[in-house]
């Protein structure tokens, strides 16, 4: 993972997710989730997320990849994960992912997560838009975590973006979404913890 956050776009697995996510799709419009297939896909299955947003304020997942759930070891599709999100980024997460399901663009986000067994790593995600059906857009997520940053003592449930968050806006031809800055630093990666996840 290279340290600025911001150039996740230019990694190698994220262009090589965005190339396949480019193909399915006919003309200008967005893929549509059916044209995902794993032949396609298979390269990215184990870290590939999809969610949906059944009403503002509420994001389900509704496919987790192995190493993702091997991670969090958790996954029912009728958990919030926005109630997971730290007290103070509650509602700034709620708007940023708001945001992403009213405007066909991508976005790329950096943010802490703290796992049930006490540990914490900072995770990256590649989000891309998908027609669900007419009018209803999925987001498709391609993710990974770094290293362990801190541990500590477990926890019953997860915590995301405690000591972490940072978001960017990516135009895929449809603009980002109006009087919302490109990018983010809500709560930037602390230099020490940068230091240790992105040195050797």
């Amino acid at each position: 993972m290279v340290e600025d956050f911001t150039l996740t776009v230019n990694e190698t697995s994220f262009r090589r997710f965005f190339d396949s996510w480019q193909a399915a799709r006919v003309g200008d419009d967005l893929p549509m989730r059916k044209a995902i297939t794993l032949r396609d896909f298979a390269p990215f299955a184990s870290d590939l997320l999809i969610y949906e947003q059944p009403e503002p304020g509420v994001l389900h997942c509704r496919l987790m990849g192995e190493h993702i759930s091997d991670r969090v070891k958790i996954y029912n599709r009728n958990i919030n994960w926005l109630d997971l999100v730290a007290d103070d980024m509650r509602q700034i997460g709620a708007e940023w992912w708001n945001s992403l399901f009213a405007t066909p663009c991508a976005g790329v986000m950096q943010f802490s997560t703290g796992f049930i067994n006490g540990t914490n790593r900072i995770s990256r995600a590649y989000l891309l838009p998908v027609q669900h059906a007419p009018g209803v857009v999925h987001l498709m997520g391609l993710a990974s975590a770094s290293d362990v940053y801190e541990a500590g003592q477990p926890r019953e449930a997860l915590i995301v973006s405690e000591h972490c968050f940072q978001s960017k806006y990516v135009d895929i031809g449809f603009g980002i979404p109006a009087d919302l800055p490109e990018a983010s630093d809500h709560k930037p990666l602390k230099k020490a913890w940068a230091e240790q996840l992105f040195t050797g």
